[in-house]
């Protein structure tokens, strides 16, 4: 199997903005797929159902989508088949998700069936500390994730200036121009996943998938948030132009990107600060030199208190995987894994998977 059809990517992020969630658009039901929600707790095997799946995918030699979880990136929240036109998604907070026509084009799989609930009944009062525990931290993440969103946003965004901003954009505009060339189709689509979050773990990451989205790329400059900014207006030029995109929000704040790919031109759009940024054909595209130099003390003191926000958001993001960890210890002893391990076993058979 080519590298390049094992996908993996998040669909949703702890940003400033709160958690936020790309969830709607993992499959098209308007198109003909059919999704499967995956309904349960903590612990009751919802990322390991969807492992075996897409293992069976992959050794039948189809391409394979993997969503992973922002809190926790070695737990699946989805698994796409495109060939079969076949997801499944976990279903449960924070991004629950429900069938649209039952049956039709979605369905239900119930995994907290297999919960001993007689067992369960004696650890009802640690599981709501711990829960409120983790809604308490989750607070504070998200502050600290906010600050930091609000000095980027507020303070080191506006560092540049119009003109600085005018002419960078004059800048990608020309190479634009030479990369798209002029219109010749229906505006092209937009696909968004992030390739990057900020986990529990630190800063994780799938540059990984870039290699199937392309061989050559430009490096834009973003210590004042031009690269950014410029990314936005090449993400447009390219759609209005005819081309489909795949796009990554920028982990903080989502509304602007970190990286623009272009997978019919093989073609990739970085910030320069972007761990997506490793293609090894890469034209740097200088767009800090539009700032004067008296800006970048100040830039500097940007950085230092957002990267400092943000490691202490981290921390609390890796107490709460410590808590989460353990509400899965006591859920896991009471699970009827040999049922869902059968559960699976089903739907890779009906699936023609072997």
């Amino acid at each position: 199997m080519d590298e390049n059809d094992i996908v993996r990517y998040f669909l949703g992020a702890n940003t400033a903005q709160g958690f936020y969630s790309l969830y709607d658009s993992f499959v098209s039901l308007d198109e003909g797929d059919f999704l499967w929600i995956i309904k349960g707790g903590a612990g009751c095997g919802k990322s390991s159902f969807m492992k075996k799946i897409g293992e069976a995918a992959e050794k039948a030699g189809l391409r394979v989508e993997y969503a992973f979880c922002s809190a926790d990136p070695d737990s699946l929240d989805g698994v796409y088949i495109p060939q079969l036109k076949t997801a499944y998604m976990d279903g449960t907070a924070p991004h629950i998700a429900d069938a649209r026509m039952a049956a039709s084009d979605s369905s239900y799989l119930n995994l907290g069936a297999y919960y001993d609930r007689k067992a369960m009944v004696k650890h009802k009062d640690e599981l709501l500390r711990l829960k409120q525990e983790t809604a308490h931290i989750y607070s504070k993440a998200y502050a600290l994730l906010g600050a930091a969103g609000s000095i980027r946003r507020g303070w080191q965004k506006n560092l540049a200036g119009s003109e600085a901003l005018e002419a960078a954009i004059s800048r990608v505009k020309g190479i634009g121009v030479r990369e798209f060339g002029k219109r010749h189709r229906e505006n092209g689509r937009e696909i968004k996943r992030f390739l990057s979050v900020i986990s529990s773990t630190g800063l994780a990451a799938f540059p990984e998938t870039v290699k199937g989205l392309c061989n050559r790329a430009y490096s834009l400059d973003n210590r004042f948030l031009l690269g950014e900014a410029a990314l936005g207006y090449l993400a447009n030029m390219a759609i209005s132009t005819g081309y489909d995109i795949f796009t990554c929000p920028n982990p903080l704040c989502p509304e602007s990107y970190e990286a623009v790919f272009v997978p019919a031109l093989s073609l990739g759009f970085f910030c320069s600060d972007s761990v997506l940024n490793l293609v090894q054909n890469t034209r740097r595209v200088r767009l800090d030199s539009f700032v004067s130099g008296e800006k970048r003390g100040e830039q500097r003191k940007c950085k230092k208190l957002s990267s400092a926000l943000i490691d202490e958001a981290i921390s609390a993001l890796h107490e709460t995987k410590l808590t989460h960890d353990k509400i899965e210890a006591l859920y896991n002893p009471n699970v009827n894994f040999d049922e869902i391990y059968k559960l699976s076993k089903q739907h890779i058979a009906e699936l023609s998977l072997k």
